[in-house]
């Protein structure tokens, strides 16, 4: 026999069909009904491909999707469905999915879309997870850049701040790759998703018997990061108790596992991050001083993508080519009023929202031109920058003109009043200056 197909659907006389048309193609099936089946057998020998219905009792389709991303992103993976919209589809397809089929079928599209599918190379580990990294060269983020590259290789901790969106997990993953633990766990924790009451068996681990369902000993995980990183995001949310039991390692580096009289030695380092602005939350005594102080030895700030308009174009340009080889998309070009309509957008979501709009218009767009009516953006601040002739210029080769164009353009509507200008495109006037330099505009060039 061939490649082997895990085909995975409720319905046993559809499941039996798709059985027998792939057996005629050559390849071996192993067909399941319930999908919490077909995931421990894909856990224990994965399979070339996995094919799954949408709608499932006890677990979705989508649900296996995103599991397997997560455990085996080796593994490609087709979606079926009775039930479409626009919203499920883009959202199998940035769970990972390689197609998707709506439901009725031939059986022509149905083994033409699993030949596709085995006719591609399988994707890394970081090609799944879309391979990330930090984009800018605004004067921020180049300082952000330049604090990482200074702390990464020590074992200092740090405090990662800003709003949510921004970026705050990958500047952790950064500071881990770059460090010498990077071949150690990289361990991200939720704070605000831990119970108080469970805070200190999740963190440091119980011995069996320590409470009332303690059937085990259960390691924690300081223990799992042992050697390696932990990342405390979300610290500010922390409750007066969980932030004293979390100090106590900090200060001398030993914890006691729940029901455990012995004191164990850890090497761990620690990174943390919040939405909040940690020292008010120290004033108003909703968090402690002395544990402030424990984790904000060096602090990295990121700015928001609205206050960092200057980086608006290379992050487009990124993210375009980043999701267009993670989803086997494009070429695509960008329509300049496209970046004029990005540029008008408050972005309260921040980079996390610009990298949602533009996923979602690469996989429905495919490839071709991508025009304003492609990214349909959340009603909020409306697009304030002058609008650009029309045409299509090649992504890769048109930012700078884009971005000096509408810097002409701010200044031409403003009559080259710099603070209004500044304040129509979205940046600081000290950003400003640094552009007209950058393009060498200077208003008796202009009349």
């Amino acid at each position: 026999m061939g490649q082997r197909i895990v085909l995975i659907d409720d319905e046993a006389r559809l499941l039996r069909a798709l059985k027998r048309a792939l057996e005629s193609d050559g390849l071996e099936v192993a067909e399941f009904l319930d999908p919490r089946q077909a995931l421990a057998a894909v856990r224990a020998s994965p399979p070339a491909l996995v094919v799954s219905d949408i709608r499932m009792e006890g677990m979705s389709g989508l649900d296996l999707v995103a599991t397997l991303r997560q455990e085996r992103p080796e593994v490609p993976c087709i979606l079926m469905t009775a039930y479409s919209s626009v919203e499920t589809a883009v959202a199998a397809v940035r769970l990972g999915a390689k197609d998707y089929l709506l439901k009725p079928f031939e059986l022509a599209e149905f083994t033409g879309a699993v030949r596709r599918a085995l006719a591609q190379p399988a994707a890394t580990g970081d090609e799944a997870a879309g391979d990330p990294r930090l984009v800018g060269r605004s004067p921020r983020m180049r300082a952000v850049l330049d604090l990482i590259g200074a702390v990464a290789g020590t074992d200092s901790t740090v405090l990662i701040q800003g709003e949510s969106g921004t970026g705050k997990e990958l500047v952790a993953r950064l500071l881990h790759r770059r460090s010498a633990r990077a071949d150690r766990p990289f361990l991200p924790v939720n704070c605000s998703a831990i119970p108080e009451t469970l805070f200190e068996s999740e963190l440091f681990g119980h011995q069996k018997g320590s409470f009332t369902g303690a059937v085990g000993d259960k390691p924690g995980l300081y223990q799992e990061a042992e050697g390696g990183t932990l990342f405390l995001d979300e610290i500010g949310d922390l409750a007066p108790a969980s932030q004293a039991k979390l100090l106590r390692v900090l200060q001398d580096g030993t914890f006691k596992r729940v029901g455990d009289p012995r004191s164990t030695t850890s090497d761990v380092r620690i990174l943390a991050a919040t939405n909040r602005v940690l020292r008010e939350e120290v004033e108003a005594g909703r968090f402690r001083e002395d544990l402030w102080y424990r984790i904000n030895v060096v602090e990295i700030t990121l700015p928001p993508l609205r206050e960092r308009a200057e980086d608006l174009g290379e992050l487009v340009g990124y993210l375009l080519e980043r999701f267009s080889r993670k989803h086997r998309r494009g070429p695509f070009t960008v329509d300049p009023a496209l970046l004029a309509h990005l540029a008008g957008h408050a972005w309260p979501g921040n980079v996390r929202e610009l990298e949602n709009v533009l996923e979602r218009a690469v996989i429905l767009k495919r490839s071709g031109a991508l025009h304003p009516e492609d990214v349909p953006l959340a009603r909020g601040k409306p697009a304030t920058v002058p609008e650009l002739p029309p045409g299509l210029l090649p992504l890769d080769q048109t930012m700078d003109q884009i971005e000096e164009e509408l810097i002409r353009r701010a200044l031409a509507t403003t009559g080259w009043n710099y603070s209004r200008a500044a304040e129509l495109l979205g940046v600081t006037r000290q950003n400003l200056h640094y552009k007209l330099k950058k393009y060498h505009l200077r208003k008796e060039n202009h009349g």
